[in-house]
């Protein structure tokens, strides 16, 4: 089975709006993402460009977080929603709401989870009819 390498050039072209990110942060956030996701051949996602895919939505969302969009969207270190904001004296709140704990640092960004509903699947458990571990 193969494995997935970076292609930097691809990423750009499917995430314009990370322009500000440099090539050497994106290899290191290519890094970061297979700690999150396996990119062995023991991956539960054998489709490797379904992996591809799975892996940049990863590294947006780490963008995002991280260093933020081109147009300052992001990267404002805040964890979850912004639940309130302010101006006079500029007062900024946040939250996570009800959520699995698992799901609440996805839910951060929209390619966070788009990541967590494309993986939904392999968070299931298989049920096995009239097997003995079922």
């Amino acid at each position: 089975m193969a494995i997935v390498v970076l292609d930097i050039p691809k990423f750009r072209a499917m995430f314009p709006e990370f322009s500000n990110v440099t090539d050497a942060q994106l290899s290191l956030l290519f890094d970061f993402a297979t700690d999150y996701l396996s990119n062995t051949e023991y991956s539960l996602i054998t489709d490797v460009n379904k992996r591809e895919r799975l892996l940049y939505l990863l590294m947006a969302h780490l963008s995002y977080m991280r260093y933020g969009d081109a147009k300052a969207n992001g990267g404002s270190g805040l964890v979850g929603r912004l639940s309130s904001a302010s101006e006079g004296s500029v007062s900024v709140s946040s939250e996570l709401g009800a959520m699995s704990g698992s799901s609440a640092w996805y839910t951060q960004s929209a390619y966070g989870f788009d990541f967590w509903q494309a993986t939904k699947v392999y968070r299931m458990v298989a049920y096995y009819p009239g097997s003995p571990y079922g």
